[in-house]
């Protein structure tokens, strides 16, 4: 199964580990879980959120999002099955992912990150009032489930937040780009491939240097794939140049279908593109050039009443502090020809490259 938010923000396994470790969150804290929800949020699951709701209600912002059309119901049954699945399974890459998800929704509809904060700190306090007498008597049971609660919600926040500061910069980054730049619909013809919709060679050119640039400086990672059609040239000589246009446009179609919204997918030149993967750990990359070589393969590509298949070959290469734009583009190049050399419609990555 695909975790599409783990991927877009490099929670492999072993990070998701380091996240769990530092908040101090282990295996014995699994059977907390289920305490949690069977003895203490499922019993009284409908009031903990109508209270929830109620505590929130003295917020000007949250009136404002409720005022602005919010479905209450079905926030209430969204949020009903959130609570349910706190900290169940915590370790699993399902659960980081709705807890991103959860973030990215939130700060898609508005939501201000103080009343996010301040209302995960409200139910966390709306849930340890709700904790039965029976357990509250022992004194030993009743310390690890408040502890347990404490970390969990920890998690929650932290992930929540990641996506959230995320959503938001990208809105941030985009507002600034329509003030500085005039004329942007004559720069977008420019910096588009007139033939593919794709970014065009200067443009992508002019993103890498940017995307290496912010990667060196804060140390987030950055990978390139340089993509190239396999025996392009034997549709333009079978079938004609219009012919072979249009597998161009088809294939960038789905290059950019593939990818994801924020990465970018240049016409480098001919049939070879350039794609540039921002904050993608080389693993991301790996499994974002496959799918990308599944989806060229998997299907022929229909012009009139042809159907032509072609594959795909890829050379990945990962960023580094001492890298330039040539170098980088280099060792992805290099890395591209030596999928050729294996036989093509395959990737290959420029550290495996002698």
């Amino acid at each position: 199964m695909t975790h599409k938010y783990c991927e877009q923000f490099g929670f492999t396994a072993e990070r998701r580990m380091r996240r769990l470790a530092l908040l101090g969150l282990g295996e014995t804290d699994l059977a907390c879980a289920e305490t949690l929800r069977d003895r203490v949020i499922a019993p009284r699951v409908e009031s903990l959120i109508d209270a929830f709701h109620d505590a929130l209600a003295a917020e000007d912002e949250y009136r404002r999002i409720v005022d602005r059309g919010v479905d209450l119901p079905r926030l209430k049954r969204l949020q009903k099955v959130h609570l349910l699945n706190l900290g169940i399974r915590f370790d699993e890459a399902a659960y980081f992912e709705e807890r991103l998800r959860v973030g990215l929704a939130h700060a898609r509809v508005g939501v201000p990150l103080g009343l996010y904060s301040s209302a995960h700190g409200a139910l966390q306090r709306l849930i340890l009032d709700r904790v039965p007498p029976e357990i509250r008597a022992t004194p030993a049971d009743y310390q690890a489930l408040v502890t347990f609660l404490a970390k969990i919600m920890a998690l929650d926040m932290s992930l929540a937040s990641e996506t959230y500061h995320l959503a938001k910069t990208e809105v941030l980054q985009s507002s600034l780009q329509a003030l500085r730049h005039a004329g942007k619909e004559l720069r977008h013809k420019v910096q588009t491939d007139a033939l593919t919709g794709a970014a065009s060679h200067e443009r992508v050119l002019a993103t890498l240097t940017q995307a290496l640039h912010v990667a060196q400086r804060s140390g987030t990672p950055l990978c390139i794939s340089m993509a190239d059609l396999d025996l392009f040239k034997s549709v333009n000589d079978a079938h004609g140049h219009l012919v072979g246009d249009e597998v161009l446009r088809d294939v960038t179609a789905r290059m950019r279908a593939t990818v994801r919204d924020f990465d970018t997918v240049g016409r480098y030149g001919g049939e070879e593109f350039l794609i540039i993967l921002e904050n993608a750990p080389l693993a991301t990359a790996k499994s974002i050039a496959e799918r990308l070589r599944q989806h060229v393969a998997q299907s022929p590509i229909k012009v009139k009443e042809l159907e032509i298949r072609l594959t795909l070959s890829q050379g990945l290469a990962a960023a580094n502090m001492k890298d330039s734009v040539d170098s980088l583009l280099q060792r992805a190049d290099a890395a591209l020809y030596q999928a050729k050399a294996a036989g093509r419609n395959c990737v290959r990555v420029a550290e495996d490259v002698p």
